[in-house]
């Protein structure tokens, strides 16, 4: 019974943060990269920008209120701030978020 348990707890979680990757194959995708100054960092890995949800692709910030989070969303927020990161969008997550990923603007 606990396997069963634990498989159905597994497969649940699983589920929740699995990401689409078929969205940025159908067309869901931006095109390229692009610059996101003026977001609001949300979290360490999540950000807000014109009333849109992203959230970082390989990114494991702390969850606000845990150690280390205040500072994950300060880093976050500056490297939004200065321009010097884009952004491509490759999927959607189960909660709508676009899915990014960064690099080091050329």
């Amino acid at each position: 019974m606990k396997k069963i348990c634990l498989l159905s707890v597994t497969v649940i979680l699983s589920s929740l943060f699995a990401v689409d990757d078929s969205y940025a194959r159908r067309g869901g995708g931006s095109g390229g990269y692009k610059s996101y100054k003026g977001a609001k960092a949300i979290d360490g890995d999540t950000f807000k920008h014109k009333g849109k949800s992203y959230r970082l692709r390989d990114y494991n910030a702390p969850e606000i209120g845990q150690p280390g989070s205040d500072k994950a969303t300060k880093d976050l927020q500056k490297r939004l701030d200065s321009g010097n990161y884009e952004y491509d969008t490759v999927a959607k997550d189960v909660y709508g978020r676009k899915v990014v990923k960064e690099r080091v603007k050329e």
